[in-house]
């Protein structure tokens, strides 16, 4: 239902788009920026109901052995082509680490959506500060899932740390629910992607609080080889 209303909504928004598109060109003055707001606008919204579209994908991921750390160097790369100066990435990881059961593209979107936000919290809070990646093994932490009796190992821990402002205590219980922002003019969906991803995964992600700034903590399945 959800990807049969996407499609009914943007093709009628490419009909608005393309005849605003049409009219610019003989327009001028405020009636000009009028038509490029109804495309810019346009395109807010198609944006919007892509985004949106990704929560209908109920397809399990293809999972494959992935070494975290080329994730996380991938990511490192990403952000240092532009983060503003000022905020520093730093990482602390553990050598040994084995490979995670996951889907490499996913991970990656879901470490640049964390590196982002704490990049943006950091510029919030002032504009200096310094992101840091750390890995764990963890053979010690079971989890129960819900509705069942079943609990599962999850020993591979992921967190993205900052020292940005933090995340008020009231919201961090909802942090990942849709729609749910501290950005202004943001849309509350980049979170709630990460925690689709990493559900769809097999893993769990996690928002605490830090002395200074705020800690996003991703728990994944190993790979496990066969006896």
């Amino acid at each position: 239902m959800a990807s049969m209303l996407a499609h009914e909504i943007k093709n009628p928004l490419a009909g608005i788009r393309g005849a605003a598109q049409l009219l610019e060109p003989a327009l001028a003055g405020e009636d000009c920026a009028l038509a490029r707001l109804i495309c810019d606008e346009t395109d807010r919204i198609r944006d919007l109901v892509d985004q949106m579209e990704v929560f209908s994908d109920e397809r399990p991921p293809e999972l494959t052995p992935v070494n975290i750390h080329v994730v996380l160097e991938r990511v490192k790369q990403l952000m240092l082509a532009g983060m503003p100066p000022g905020i520093s990435l730093r990482e602390d990881y553990d050598p040994s680490l084995p490979a995670v059961l996951g889907n490499r593209d996913q991970l990656v979107q879901v470490f640049l959506n964390l590196a982002k936000n704490a990049a943006e919290a950091i510029a919030a809070g002032g504009g200096t500060g310094e992101i840091l990646f750390t890995t764990a093994f963890r053979p010690g932490i079971r989890l129960s899932v819900p509705g069942t009796a079943e609990r599962i190992t999850l020993p591979l821990e992921v967190c993205v740390h900052d020292t940005g402002p933090g995340v008020p205590e009231e919201l961090r219980p909802n942090i990942f629910d849709p729609f749910i922002t501290t950005k202004p003019g943001g849309r509350g969906l980049g979170l709630a992607l990460v925690a689709k991803i990493v559900r769809d995964l097999g893993g769990i992600v996690e928002c605490a609080g830090r002395e200074r700034g705020t800690t996003f903590r991703v728990l994944l399945p190993m790979l496990r080889t066969p006896a």
